[in-house]
């Protein structure tokens, strides 16, 4: 028997031996795909590994980092959550977990792991607090989502990777690996898909697109080329374009995982991207030129954006010097292919994190991707106004602009309201992809009542009580073709459906009241959401006094403030309304001053007030200013008599009255 066992001992060593060879040289492959960045091409050997044998700790986090660096957060969260089963395994592990978590949407299994994180990581404890905060508001803002649609466009978009579309005159130039110009078959060992190009799509309509097509070989070379801006005369292009660069040394920068754009190296090479700029000629583009302050050698400088009269051209950089990963640049155009040195755009735009993408609206608003500004997941769009260095309102453009995924290159038409944006919320399974924005049309309800101001045995105050039996005529965004009639119940209320972007002209009439027009643009966010509106009205009696609100002055002054001028629009539409009245505006003072100044003050200040209604068209005939000063107080608060200044302010009103 012992005989028996020591050669099954030996059958056996010399059975395995080969196998864990094997296996060991297939460890040593995926790990220099992973750390030559060829992610892809390293989840494939490891899956295989793990296909042959018991996971380990390395080849989970391993598998669990390539998800993550190709960008596919779904299969990163299912791999990071096995790592954690793991005793040794390090908080980074669930620091990864948590973003991947937050990337699906998935927001209070996101917070729990950062709270979590930070107890075991005291010293990244603020940044974990700040990203459950991240968490609460992207929630919130899901809940109330912004009135716009976001729809992938169809044809724009493929199986492949398609985004940062940019106006070039009537179409549409954007960046894809679909496919490439030439016979080639290389591949991007970081992704596994081929290398970036550009193409141009005919805009056929507003919503349909003919053919696309690539850019010619001038613009698209063998390695990535996307990310494309014109000068106004669309005679001038810049874009981005992969530069391989002989590696002698190794960057620092190499050595971390937080590399921007996309390195991948080979024994001999790394890649950077710079920017080239290009001129057109009888059609085509010709005089390829790298931009001036592109150094592949030591830094890459892409995503260029030139602001709307082509003076100054942002682009993100990992130059030295920056506030973090990659940060927005400017370089300011003084001649002919002469571009002064770039300039950091300051730490309002740029971050410790990632800020990529710009984009130059037409209105000179700059809009940018960033993941160290609080967001949603991946890549949030922000917004801000300034130029150069000199940036305020940094601010998020909200759900559904961004999403739990990467949101960036929002482009909008010449109306401001329908545009486009790049984005891989499709999902692990879709790349990213080129999505249609514009005006949501959700419906919701509409709930209003109609109520008369009935005067109360106190002077000067009033009371609403419900009418019913108002006819209200709705038309929509003005077009009288529109306007459909509905009358409020005896409670005085009525519905209707109305939807998000349109506005409403409600006019509500009934014999004995003044007609009363009022509009109203719903902000419909859910089906499920109610708009709740007053409409209050007057009586048509002759020489009652109705009390104009919001009418308040500065101290001794008769000059118009906003909110008054806001309340003396509403007397217009009235007057408009109702064409066939004659109103009495007048001014009254608390009894504090002379009578004699008070007298003089309240006609300055009803003069003022009826100038400002005459300027908006109504005929001068129709309209009388009478100041009363102090002789019409409402209560007790005469000369000599102490009040509070509630009372006083009851004394001093704008009131108008019908005179015929």
């Amino acid at each position: 028997m012992k005989i028996i066992y020591l050669l099954l001992v030996v059958c056996l060593t010399y059975c395995f031996q080969p196998a864990a060879l094997q296996a060991q040289a297939n460890q040593t492959k995926a790990d220099k795909h992973y750390s030559n960045f060829d992610y892809a091409l390293a989840l494939e050997e490891y899956l295989k590994l793990l296909d042959k044998g018991q996971p380990t700790l390395h080849i989970t986090e391993r598998i669990a980092h390539c998800y993550r660096l190709i960008n596919q957060p779904g299969a990163a969260e299912f791999w990071y959550r096995q790592t954690l089963l793991f005793p040794t395994s390090a908080p980074g592990n669930l620091y990864y977990f948590a973003n991947a978590c937050r990337q699906n949407g998935k927001y209070q299994e996101a917070k729990q792991a950062y709270q979590l994180f930070a107890q075991r990581d005291p010293s990244r404890r603020t940044e974990a607090q700040q990203l459950v905060q991240a968490c609460d508001m992207a929630m919130s803002w899901i809940n109330r989502p912004l009135p716009v649609d976001v729809t992938v466009d169809s044809t724009l978009s493929s199986k492949f990777s398609d985004f940062s579309p940019t106006f070039y005159k009537e179409n549409l130039v954007f960046s894809s690996d679909r496919g490439q110009t030439s016979k080639s078959k290389k591949v991007y060992g970081w992704t596994g898909a081929p290398f970036l190009q550009l193409y141009q799509a005919q805009r056929q309509s507003n919503n349909t697109w003919g053919d696309i097509k690539p850019l010619e070989k001038s613009i698209n070379t063998q390695f990535h080329n996307a990310t494309a801006t014109f000068s106004p005369s669309f005679e001038e292009i810049f874009f981005t374009r992969t530069k391989r660069v002989k590696k002698r040394v190794l960057p620092q920068e190499l050595a971390e995982e937080f590399n921007w754009q996309r390195y991948s190296k080979t024994e001999d090479f790394i890649d950077r991207l710079e920017i080239y700029t290009a001129v057109q000629e009888k059609g085509k583009w010709k005089e390829v030129k790298l931009f001036p302050h592109s150094k592949g050698e030591s830094y890459s400088v892409g995503h260029p954006a030139l602001s709307p009269d082509g003076t100054i051209l942002y682009f993100a950089s990992d130059m030295p010097g920056g506030y973090g990963q990659t940060d927005i640049y400017y370089s300011v155009r003084q001649g002919p292919g002469d571009w002064s040195v770039p300039i950091n755009a300051g730490p309002t735009i740029n971050t410790p994190g990632k800020e990529v993408f710009p984009v130059v609206q037409p209105d000179g608003r700059l809009f940018f991707s960033s993941d160290g500004h609080l967001g949603m997941g991946g890549l949030d769009i922000f917004s801000a106004t300034g130029n150069g260095d000199a940036w305020v309102e940094v601010k998020n453009l909200y759900y559904p602009y961004n999403s739990p995924r990467d949101d960036f290159g929002l482009i909008f038409e010449k109306d401001s309201k329908n545009g486009f944006l790049s984005s891989n919320r499709g999902g692990d399974g879709n790349s990213d992809d080129i999505y249609r924005v514009g005006p949501s049309t959700t419906p919701c309800q509409l709930a209003g009542a109609t109520f008369a101001r009935v005067p109360t045995r106190t002077k000067g105050r009033f009371v609403k009580v419900p009418v019913e039996a108002v006819n209200l005529d709705v038309t929509t965004n003005g077009d009288p073709n529109s306007t459909f009639r509905i009358i409020s119940n005896e409670d005085g209320q009525f519905l209707f459906i109305a939807k998000a972007n349109q506005t409403y002209t409600i006019k509500g009439s009934k014999k004995g009241y003044l007609t009363k027009t009022i509009q109203v643009a719903p902000d419909c966010r859910k089906v499920t959401d109610t708009v709740h509106i007053e409409m209050v009205l007057d009586r048509n009696i002759q020489d009652q006094a109705i009390v104009l609100e919001n009418i308040y002055y500065d101290l001794d002054k008769h000059d118009l403030r906003p909110e008054a001028k806001e309340e003396l629009n509403k007397v217009v539409d009235m007057l408009r309304d109702n064409p066939e009245i004659r109103i009495e505006l007048s001014s009254h003072t608390d009894s504090r001053q002379t009578y004699r100044y008070n007298q003089m003050l309240s006609q300055l200040r009803a003069s003022t007030a009826v100038l400002y209604i005459l300027s908006k068209g109504v005929d001068s005939k129709r309209v009388v200013a009478k100041g009363y000063g102090e002789t019409r107080l409402l209560n007790r608060c005469k000369d000599g008599v102490p009040c509070s200044e509630e009372d006083h302010q009851l004394n001093r009103r704008t009131e108008f009255k019908i005179i015929k």
